[in-house]
């Protein structure tokens, strides 16, 4: 099989990698009119006189500037076009000759609309991704199944993003990526953090899979930056957003902004209840001593994901060449799962049956804090050619922060025969620095370097009570109380050298860290103290090629440290039958990825490939063993390593004026080679996903979307999960000059999700088999006033799916 997946992936590339011959070069710089600020990501587009089809097409970069290489002689029209601005067109052609050199086109600048909401205006629907040298970038407004969402639904029709049934998000196989806003590291992890943020307040997001020595190094597949909107004209606007949805999800987020010359003041809020409902179903059996316990557990399980939030801050930008901003936030966030299981069970001991039961199983899942931040910055611009400083200071305080378990099982007369309760009661306490200079050494070429801190503490203690049968009653059992202590403090400093020569690219980077961290606990032996220093390198190499093409290349070092809850010395519960318990042992993953990139133009189309490989040392693994007579035991550990080669296709297609289509798909093998040995074996599998994107613009006013998607079977060290498919429907309705714009999605509109799993080992087999709630429908209402047009700064959760699948 990898020998098969390496030639189709050769094939991909056989003919793209001829040289090319130097042709002129035109470049240019974007700006708005109004304010002088540069444009990133327009459309750049060049015809050749008297035709209608686009001879070369690129984008503009961060600082508005954008270059056509490999163009052959004669005369061409340049149009400039993006979403809110009208469309530039050259006045005069442009005559190239074998001569010409280098033509520079200077500054162009773009003239805003007057209608604020023309982002979502639809005959000028923006790209649904944007591939660039070291990222990929998604477009907020191109996917019509995330109004009313989070970050996580933008990112549905994404090249190798899964949703697993629990609603966990997992990037080419690995849920270890890092989740950035607005370039700066967010305080939560993975999933969680992407659910923090309203797809509402996004403007775009950034997907960087071989980040370089910039970044923090956490995250073994990269990073996701979540881009979020923000005012940029003179005066007060702002923008309401408000859904719900027929499980009872609702949610409504704002921003308000007024710009006073030098001065922005914005405030943004928001509130989301996020409902997931399913039918869940398992079936174990475990075997410890000579004992065998069979079970089957079946009923209904929901969670509930409560977050409120309120921001508020000022920008000022006065000073020469400076700005400062301030900003402080607040807000509250809840979860609660719970589940009421019909429950029966059967023993035997040496195949001679011992007992049977038949209970009502009910549990209950509460976690809950408040948090306040403020945080300030800098950036001061020595001139306009990209010499800067910048400078960032966050404090974060986390209270009142418990986890709550509950767990019973009652007989058929509805009384209590066992229980327990559990209590997390903690503290926490992040703290983040940056300080980043960018010198350009000439007109291509450029060097960055930086200091970075990160540190994160978190204190408490863990107590439990378990059910007396006999005097009826709760006791405590201070054998399992606990009081622990987590500090981990990292610092960072990073060089990055980056220049341009004809048709290359090339970024070099080095980036070196210290680590210091302690583990504290009242359990006996379970203290450690760690100190490392470590080296991480990055390579990011790009080269253009004829007809509007471009290959990149790109390799990066990163590792993945433990998360506290992985190293937790204790015993916790997730219902009566399903224990957890933290490996205070347990070691960082190391991960070498390397990257080829494909990208090419045809007009208004775009095809792009991918091809990557990823090894990854000391894989960190959920693994499950039998505890006690039919509980289990779930703990994390170093299993092993392993291995994914793969490739990504998109293709971004217009087939005709009223229909674009965007065809996503991707095929890895995966393997892990399991040194742990404890009852696993060496897994391999080929992953496979596919997702069809079709927008429809029906009327100026109207777009409809319809997705096709195809989640395939993976596996780990000790089972897999099945394969299943969906499909989507999404209406949006623009109303009253464009200001209000509805939107009505259909969640697997026919009914086809299902999600089943197993593990299997020499004593223990668990099938788990849930079904989502039917049907899932969502209405999403957006308002904007005074013109608010959104200016962003430097797949989807199908969590109304599945609820169950981490029992």
């Amino acid at each position: 099989m990898r020998k098969t997946l390496i030639s189709a992936i050769l094939l991909v590339f056989a003919q793209i990698c001829l040289p090319a011959s130097i042709d002129p070069i035109i470049k240019g710089r974007i700006i708005e009119k109004d304010t002088q600020n540069s444009i990133e990501f327009a459309d750049v587009i060049l015809t050749k006189k008297g035709e209608t089809t686009a001879s070369a097409h690129t984008y503009s970069e961060t600082d508005g500037k954008f270059a056509f290489t490999n163009i052959g002689e004669g005369e061409y029209i340049l149009i400039v076009r993006l979403v809110g601005y009208d469309i530039y067109s050259s006045n005069s052609t442009i005559n190239l000759t074998s001569s010409s050199g280098i033509l520079d086109l200077g500054i162009i600048e773009l003239k805003p609309l007057e209608v604020g909401l023309s982002e979502v205006v639809i005959e000028a629907s923006k790209r649904q991704i944007i591939y660039k040298l070291d990222k990929r970038v998604i477009e907020a407004s191109s996917n019509l199944m995330s109004s009313g969402g989070t970050a996580v639904d933008i990112l549905e029709n994404t090249p190798s993003i899964r949703v697993d049934a629990e609603g966990e998000v997992t990037f080419r196989g690995s849920s270890g990526f890092k989740v950035y806003i607005d370039g700066k590291p967010s305080l939560y992890t993975g999933t969680l953090a992407l659910q923090q943020v309203p797809s509402g307040q996004i403007d775009n997001i950034e997907i960087i899979t071989t980040p370089s020595a910039r970044h923090d190094t956490e995250g073994d597949v990269g990073i996701i930056n979540i881009i979020t909107k923000k005012d940029s004209q003179q005066g007060f606007s702002g923008m309401v957003n408000l859904t719900g949805s027929t499980v009872f999800s609702n949610g409504g987020d704002f921003m308000f902004t007024k710009q006073n010359k030098d001065l922005q003041w914005y405030l943004a809020g928001g509130w989301s209840k996020v409902i997931r409902k399913s039918d869940f179903e398992q079936e174990k059996t475990t075997i410890v001593g000579d004992l065998t316990t069979i079970s089957q557990s079946d009923g209904p399980r929901q969670s509930k994901n409560y977050n409120y939030f309120g921001r508020n801050g000022y920008i000022y930008s006065g000073l020469p060449n400076t700005t400062i901003n301030i900003e402080a936030e607040a807000g509250y966030g809840k979860r609660i799962r719970k589940g009421d299981l019909d429950y029966t069970e059967e023993q035997s001991k040496n195949n001679t049956p011992l007992t049977s039961g038949h209970y009502a199983s009910r549990d209950f899942y509460d976690l809950h804090q408040y948090y306040i931040q403020g945080n300030t910055g800098f950036g001061h611009k020595f001139n306009s050619e990209g010499h800067e400083l910048t400078g960032r200071f966050l404090l974060r305080y986390e209270g009142d922060a418990l986890e709550y378990f509950q767990s019973d099982l009652f007989d058929m007369n509805n009384e209590r025969a066992q229980g327990h309760r559990a209590w997390e009661d903690e503290h926490r306490w992040a703290v983040q620095g940056n300080l980043d200079y960018i010198l350009p050494y000439s007109k291509t070429g450029k060097v960055e370097a930086g200091y970075q801190y990160h540190s994160y503490l978190e204190d408490g203690d863990y107590s439990m009570q378990f059910w007396n049968p006999e005097k009826k009653e709760f006791y405590w059992r201070d054998d399992i109380y606990n009081t622990f202590y987590f500090q981990r403090g990292i610092h960072s400093i990073y060089a990055i050298g980056a220049d341009s020569y004809k048709s290359f690219d090339l970024q070099l980077g080095l980036r070196g860290e210290h680590t210091h961290q302690v583990l504290r606990s009242s359990i006996e032996g379970a203290d450690r103290t760690v100190n490392r220093f470590e080296v991480f390198p990055s390579v990011h190499l790009g080269y253009n090629l004829p007809n509007d093409q471009k290959l990149t290349f790109a390799y990066s070092y990163r590792t993945t440290r433990p998360q506290l809850f992985y190293m937790e010395p204790y015993i916790t519960y997730r219902d009566y039958y399903s224990a957890e318990k933290g490996n205070p042992d347990i070691r960082p993953e190391y991960i070498n990825s390397f990257e080829l990139n494909y990208k090419r133009n045809l007009g208004e189309n775009v095809l792009s490939s991918s091809l990557f490989y990823r090894y990854r040392k000391d894989k960190i693994e959920r693994l499950r063993i039998p505890f006690e007579a039919g509980v289990t035991l779930d703990s994390m550990a170093n299993v092993g390593h392993d291995r994914a080669m793969g490739v990504e296709l998109n293709g971004q297609i217009k087939v005709n004026r009223w229909w674009n289509m965007n065809l996503n798909g991707n095929v890895y093998y995966y393997k892990v080679e399991n040194e742990f040995k404890l009852d696993g074996k060496n897994e391999t599998s080929t992953n496979y996903d596919i997702t069809l994107n079709n927008l429809f613009d029906v009327h100026k006013n109207t777009r409809i979307q319809l997705d096709g998607n195809f989640v395939g079977p993976s596996v780990t060290t000790q089972g897999r999960s099945d394969a299943f498919w969906f499909v989507n429907l999404a209406i949006r309705q623009q109303l009253f000059n464009r200001k209000l714009q509805s939107t009505l999605s259909f969640r697997d509109i026919l009914n086809t999700a299902r999600y089943k799993s197993d593990i299997s080992t020499a004593n223990l087999e668990s099938i788990t088999r849930i079904r989502p709630y039917y049907p899932v429908i969502t209405l999403s209402l957006s308002y904007t006033f005074n013109n608010f047009k959104k200016k962003s700064e430097s797949s989807r959760d199908n969590r109304d799916l599945f609820e169950g699948t981490n029992h």
